[in-house]
C-alpha cells in the first residue's frame, strides 16, 4: 500500500514464523502493520501490540482497508510488550490457549522517524522528545538537562557505544543552557567529530547518541528482556519466536536469551547465525541495513 513503511525482512519473517492458516500470532511491535498484514494474507490471525496510539490507529485503517475484520481476523492493543500478559488479561475476549508464533521488530518506525515533533530523527528540526509512548513523563531533553558529565558519558558509552562519549557529554553540559533541538544536538556531535579530525563517515556522527537517548527514554533493553520472558510462556509447542534487532546491544540480549532457553531445554535456536537483508532489500530500504533476525522454536 502506498504511503506505508516496507517491513524489514518480510519474506524471511514469514518463513521463520511458518504461518499456519487459522492460527493466532503475536505482532509485539505492530508499527505500520506490515508484518501483520502479511500474516493475515497467509491465512493467520493477529494480535498486534504497540505503545504508540498513532501507530495503532494507522495500522487499524490499513488492515481494514485490506478487507480484514477487527476482532475476527485481528485485534489491536495499546501497551508495551514488556506487559504483554497483563495486556492480554485485560482483554478477556482475546485469551488464547497458545499463540503459534510471535514477531518482534525492534527500533523506531518510519512513522515516528518522519514525524519531526516526535524528535527521533536528526534529519528534521524538532524537540528532543523520543518517547515511543507519548504518556511517558520523561523525554530525551529531560535526560540531557538533569544529567551530569559522568552520567551522560556513561549513557552515550553504555547505550550508544559512542567512541567520543566523554567529549559529547562535555559539549552538551556547556550547550544545554540555551535549549537544544534535534538539529542542535546533531550539530553539536558533528563539531565533536570535526575536533577529532573526522569529517566523513558512513553513518551520521549523531546516530549513536540519538540511539542511546532513545533507548534510555523508553527503557528498551529492560523491556526487551522482560518481553521475551513474557512471550516465551504464550507460545505453543513448535511455535516460533522471530526477532529483528538493529543494534549490537539488542542482538546480544536476544542471542544470549535464546542460548539460555536452549540450554534449559525450552526449545532450540533455528538461526545459528543471524539472518541479514540482501543487497536488493538494503538498496530499496536503507533502514534495513543493520537488521539482524534470529528465530527460536518452543518445544
Amino acid at each position: 500500500m502506498e504511503g506505508y513503511h516496507s517491513p524489514v525482512l518480510l519474506r524471511e519473517v514469514m518463513d521463520g514464523l511458518g504461518i499456519r492458516s487459522g492460527k493466532w500470532y503475536l505482532d509485539c511491535t505492530l508499527g505500520d502493520g506490515g508484518h501483520s498484514l502479511e500474516i493475515l494474507r497467509l491465512g493467520g490471525k493477529v494480535v498486534g501490540i504497540d505503545v504508540d496510539p498513532e501507530a495503532l490507529e494507522r495500522a487499524e485503517k490499513r488492515l481494514q482497508a485490506a478487507g480484514y475484520r477487527q476482532q475476527e481476523d485481528f485485534i489491536l492493543v495499546q501497551g508495551n510488550f514488556r506487559d504483554i500478559k497483563n495486556l492480554l488479561k485485560q482483554k478477556t475476549d482475546i485469551q488464547r490457549s497458545g499463540f503459534a508464533g510471535a514477531i518482534f521488530d525492534l527500533g523506531v518506525s518510519s512513522l515516528q522517524l518522519e514525524s519531526p515533533e516526535r524528535g527521533f530523527s536528526f534529519v528534521k528540526e524538532g524537540p528532543l522528545d523520543m518517547r515511543m509512548d507519548p504518556a511517558l513523563e520523561v523525554c530525551a531533553l529531560d535526560l540531557i538537562n538533569v544529567g551530569g558529565r559522568k552520567e551522560l558519558d556513561e549513557l552515550f558509552d553504555g547505550l550508544g557505544e559512542e567512541k567520543y562519549s566523554r567529549a559529547v557529554a562535555d559539549a552538551l553540559v556547556l550547550a544545554r543552557k540555551v535549549g537544544l533541538s534535534t538539529r542542535d544536538l546533531a550539530g553539536l556531535v558533528e563539531k565533536v567529530y570535526r575536533k577529532h579530525g573526522i569529517r566523513k563517515r558512513k553513518i551520521h556522527p549523531a546516530t549513536k547518541v540519538f540511539q542511546a537517548l532513545r533507548i534510555a527514554v523508553n527503557d528498551e533493553l529492560n523491556a526487551l528482556e522482560t518481553g521475551l520472558e513474557e512471550v516465551n510462556d504464550l507460545i505453543e509447542n513448535y511455535g516460533h519466536i522471530v526477532l529483528i534487532s538493529f543494534n549490537s546491544l539488542e542482538d546480544r540480549i536476544v542471542k544470549n536469551t535464546f542460548k539460555a532457553w536452549e540450554a534449559e531445554g525450552l526449545g532450540r535456536v533455528l538461526t545459528k547465525k543471524p539472518i541479514r537483508p540482501g543487497l536488493e532489500e538494503v538498496s530499496d530500504n536503507p533502514r534495513s541495513r543493520s537488521a539482524k533476525m534470529r528465530v527460536f522454536e518452543i518445544l
